[in-house]
């Protein structure tokens, strides 16, 4: 018969698979479930979980990470402390509850405070693992404990759970010892603060929704499409074209670049792209197109070998500027032109 021997050391644990009991005398677990451990023999332990202390059984002990904790009160009325910090105990219980609130919003399709759930949940467990890494400074302790707090009160508020009722550093109060008075007025100022969160919460929300409508309504954006058909030159190496818009009068370029990359041997790299090379300049704005001047500008850089003083070479391309090209686009721009497929030569200068 199997003898099962009492537990010293391994007394607290959690359940990291789903174990399904076969028979009676089997424990059924979940992920995540919180274990007292009783008694072991060979790779089982017997004990219960806290969701359920009425229910007593065995399950496989490699199901189980083991956790530190205080034994107090040996025998039938041991008492099992855990060893972690009391918010990471809160943070760990909160987050259980959470997800099972969490699948049911994505069964019944409630989109919206589904969301909101998954990236309270997401911030938690970040927030859990910094405090559990110990490497935080105790200002930094600190400031992440009164945000942890709130985010658990609001959450808990908006999902219809229970308020906690706290000091105020944030330390859930314990009723055995706190006056009804003090409980009550830790209540209220609880309320108050959280109301005045989701108040806040939406007023944001809201700002958010009308920012957005009226930038929607009101901004509109604009493209200038080219078609780069041929570059003439014998430069005799490699080399980069770079175009972008550039606006004269206040010095400064109003776009992103555009580059080709032409060959050595007079043809662009990309050999299929040839006379049908195409840029778009995209996101210009309403203020763009009232600009008094505005040039598109070819900056040639030429991508080779440059001779040493003892007559070798490099062997590495240097990248040198070679020549720029400039082509007044305002009327363009403005719309002033009637032919908008017209081709037009840009002569650069060294």
């Amino acid at each position: 018969m199997a003898r099962w021997i009492p537990t010293k050391r391994e007394k607290y644990g959690v359940a990291i698979y789903n174990y399904k009991a076969v028979q009676d005398v089997e424990l059924s677990l979940q992920v995540g479930d919180t274990v007292h451990i009783l008694e072991m023999y060979e790779d089982w332990y017997r004990g219960y979980s806290l969701r359920n202390k009425s229910k007593k059984g065995i399950f496989p002990s490699t199901y189980i990470h083991l956790k530190e904790a205080t034994v107090q009160d040996g025998g039938q009325n041991e008492t099992v402390i855990p060893s972690e910090v009391p918010l990471v105990q809160e943070l760990t219980s909160t987050l259980r509850e959470w997800v099972v609130i969490w699948h049911r919003l994505y069964v019944e399709n409630k989109s919206s405070l589904f969301r909101t759930v998954q990236q309270m949940t997401y911030s938690l467990i970040e927030w859990r693992s910094q405090i559990l890494s110990g490497t935080l400074p105790k200002d930094e302790l600190a400031e992440l404990k009164k945000k942890v707090t709130a985010k658990i009160d609001y959450g808990n508020r908006i999902l219809g759970l229970d308020l906690v009722v706290r000091d105020d550093n944030g330390n859930i109060l314990d009723p055995d010892v706190t006056s009804m008075i003090s409980l009550f007025k830790a209540h209220e100022t609880a309320s108050k603060r959280i109301e005045d969160r989701i108040q806040e919460e939406k007023s944001l929300q809201q700002n958010v929704d009308r920012r957005g409508q009226s930038i929607f309504n009101n901004t509109h954006t604009y493209s200038l499409y080219i078609n780069f058909k041929n570059f003439v030159c014998n430069i005799g190496e490699d080399a980069e074209l770079l175009m972008s818009l550039y606006d004269p009068d206040q010095s400064k370029f109003i776009s992103e670049n555009y580059l080709v990359r032409w060959g050595s041997n007079g043809m662009p790299k990309e050999i299929e792209k040839l006379n049908n090379l195409q840029a778009v300049f995209t996101d210009l704005s309403s203020s763009d197109l009232i600009r008094p001047r505005v040039s598109l500008v070819c900056q040639i850089v030429r991508v080779g070998h440059m001779e040493l003083k003892e007559g070798k070479k490099h062997t590495c391309g240097l990248r040198r500027p070679f020549g720029v090209a400039v082509m007044d686009v305002t009327d363009i721009i403005h719309g002033k032109v009637d032919d908008e497929e017209k081709q037009h030569f840009v002569p650069f200068q060294q």
